[in-house]
């Protein structure tokens, strides 16, 4: 099954949830009882961990149960009920940076683009 599955797809979604989330590699680690070289590997696309260090780190990202496989298959995480005062505090915040963007004359703003190109895989923009 782990031959099947997209890993550098994996990686990318892994990375921007563990940046979502605030956490360094190593916080990500400590949090699923796991060591900072099983993540390493996991984002670098490396090596699929086994079901139960899997199911570690995805409860570590706030993720049900599966969701690893369901992303490396081309599919979405499961989406969680939404606390709506979160979505609305987390919608704030990204409008407050991008306001910071708007107002940059450049280096902050071309980093946060080549972020975002490369966590939606184009590379030469929309």
């Amino acid at each position: 099954m782990a031959g099947e599955l997209d890993r550098e797809r994996i990686a990318k979604y892994v990375v921007a949830r563990r940046g979502s989330l605030g956490l360094t590699q190593e916080q990500l680690a400590e949090r699923a009882g796991v060591t900072v070289k099983t993540i390493y590997n996991l984002e670098a696309g490396e090596r699929w961990p086994q079901a139960r260090t899997r199911s570690a780190i995805e409860s570590a990202l706030e993720w049900r149960s599966g969701d690893l496989v369901r992303i490396g298959e081309g599919l979405e995480p499961a989406r969680q009920e939404a606390d709506m005062t979160v979505v609305l505090r987390e919608l704030e915040e990204l409008n407050a940076y991008f306001a910071d963007l708007q107002a940059d004359s450049g280096d902050k703003r071309r980093m946060a683009l080549a972020f975002l190109r490369a966590l939606y895989g184009e590379p030469d923009g929309r």
